[in-house]
């Protein structure tokens, strides 16, 4: 592994405040000269006193503090935030905490000598002095934790906001895929979920190529046999849209023909709690699961009527999908077929969720006349962050691809009027109404803050994550749709290239499969479209 891949160190890039600090350049001066602290001019914070940096952009890893002489054996409080105010929070105030990572501790001063933090998700660093006497600081920067990966894929086309949307939705991904597994998020949920696993498997896989970490994934299966994967029923029907995308991908016969006896099983317990008129019960199932997400889809539908409606498209996506793969692999395919049948007995209202949806329309249970007016209803109102790929993604087999680009930009590029330079857990629309302060700014008396006073269920106030995977899936559909390339064979053996450039002036990329990497341009010429395609070896293209 390239060292330079996996370990970088970045330096301060802002002071965002100061309180009872002098010298506070020292910090950037002593980076440039790399001094050793006994023999350069320290950071000093006097009794009492903070300083709260900005490191310019959202990173994995932990700070580094190089205290200049101390003659005192005393102690600094490190808080660190994906936003100011998260910095200047105290433990529980807003819903702060140390949830799967420690970003608020306190560490001994060393003389000349230095401490880290503990690793976490951050864009923000406060420094508080110790309470007895000022403190020497040479240098203060962070240790980041790279992936070791290098980005194989790449798109940049005539739209400076899609180009910024696409580089924070790359970054965001970058973070979460760690270089043995694969996180939900870098502050919280540095765990792995199946279902928020199938949204970065779309845009790792267009940055990355094929990697390690999705067999890892997928071999999470094997971890539950008494329980449904997660603890939570969908969890398992998103196993199997995973590994038949998986295979699309990657053409990995030999993983696919061990994961068979799996298919079989999650399938098997499906059948059990789907009845034959399509209603759902659990109490024949031996399998555990957390209670209350028994038809869990995303967290604004909790709960909700809509809900169930919502899973049992998703368990029709899941099974159609899967007999793509048992047939590939000329398996039988009966038992799906008897669960479709079973679940066509139900009728399906209209949902007021877009992400449900957009659910109906991937299982092909709702058309283009029934979804139109239900997707494009008041633009990017509606939308979730999780969701985001599916929506666009139904808008996109609707017809509708210029819209989803529409609210692509509307959505993800009010996260980046506020200052995300990753993609959030959630966000909605409707916070915008308060005038909220942006993740740069200081606490303000009487104003509510982007980060600290929203969110909502297991994600409220600063226990919300502002970098999480399952909010990048979307750059999948500027492939698909904009480039306009599909596999029509696994591997991208072979290559289906139908370009929407959606009234742009051009639009160019590179996708990695297994043959080398697919380079693609199309530009407008005299109010033509004019492509160049270059394949690598072992590749055709469908005419």
């Amino acid at each position: 592994m390239n060292k330079e891949n996996k370990d970088k160190k970045t330096n301060v890039k802002k002071i965002v405040k100061q309180e009872n600090v002098v010298g506070a350049e020292a910090l950037f001066e002593n980076w440039e000269k790399k001094r050793h602290p006994f023999l350069c001019r320290a950071c000093r914070i006097e009794k009492g006193g903070y300083i709260i940096v900005d490191f310019g952009k959202e990173i994995c890893g932990r700070v580094h503090i190089l205290f200049g002489w101390n003659d005192i054996r005393g102690e600094v409080r490190i808080r660190l935030g994906e936003s100011v105010v998260e910095t200047c929070a105290e433990i529980d105030e807003n819903n702060a905490g140390n949830h799967h990572s420690l970003r608020d501790a306190v560490y001994p001063i060393v003389s000349c000598g230095d401490v880290s933090t503990s690793e976490s998700g951050f864009r923000f660093a406060r420094i508080d002095g110790a309470k007895e006497e000022a403190v020497h600081v040479s240098m203060l920067f962070v240790e980041e934790e790279k992936n070791g990966l290098t980005p194989k894929g790449r798109f940049i086309c005539s739209d400076e906001r899609l180009n910024e949307i696409y580089k924070v939705a790359e970054h965001t991904i970058s973070l979460c895929v760690r270089s043995d597994n694969v996180w939900d998020g870098i502050k919280r949920d540095r765990v792995f979920w199946m279902g928020d696993f199938y949204p970065e498997l779309l845009g790792a896989s267009t940055i990355y190529g094929q990697i390690p970490q999705f067999r890892k994934a997928l071999d999470t299966v094997k971890e539950f046999q008494r329980s449904w994967i997660n603890n939570i029923p969908s969890y398992s029907a998103w196993w199997l849209i995973c590994l038949e995308k998986y295979y699309e991908l990657s053409a990995d016969d030999t993983y696919v023909t061990e994961m068979i006896p799996y298919i079989e099983k999650v399938i098997k317990d499906f059948s059990i709690i789907v009845g034959e008129r399509g209603n759902v019960s659990y109490d024949k199932s031996e399998l555990s699961y957390y209670v209350g997400n028994e038809f869990f889809i995303d967290w604004p539908t909790y709960s909700t009527e809509d809900s169930e409606i919502g899973w049992k498209y998703l368990l029709i996506y899941a099974l159609k999908q899967t007999k793509i793969l048992l047939t590939r692999f000329g398996l039988s395919t009966a038992r799906a077929d008897e669960l479709l049948k079973r679940l066509d007995n139900q009728e399906y209202k209209a949902s007021k969720f877009k992400q449900v949806t957009a659910l109906g329309v991937l299982a092909g249970k709702i058309g283009e006349k029934e979804a139109r007016p239900l997707l494009e209803c008041e633009g990017a109102a509606g939308m979730t962050a999780f969701m985001s790929f599916a929506i666009v993604e139904a808008l996109r087999k609707i017809g509708d691809g210029e819209f989803a680009l529409q609210i692509l930009k509307e959505y993800f590029g009010a996260m980046l009027d506020f200052g995300a330079t990753t993609f959030w857990e959630d966000f909605d629309l409707k916070w915008l109404e308060e005038n909220p302060l942006p993740l740069d700014a200081m606490p303000e008396e009487g104003r509510k803050s982007i980060h600290a006073d929203f969110g909502r269920f297991c994600y409220t106030g600063l226990r919300h994550s502002l970098c999480h995977g399952w909010s990048s899936g979307f750059i999948d559909f500027f492939y698909r749709h904009i480039l306009g390339i599909t596999a029509v064979e696994p591997g991208y053996k072979k290559i289906k290239i139908e370009p929407h450039l959606c009234g742009m002036d051009y639009a160019e990329g590179e996708i990695p499969s297994l043959y080398g990497k697919i380079y693609i341009r199309h530009e407008v010429v005299n109010g033509k479209v004019e492509s160049t395609v270059r394949l690598p070896e072992g590749i055709t293209r469908e005419e």
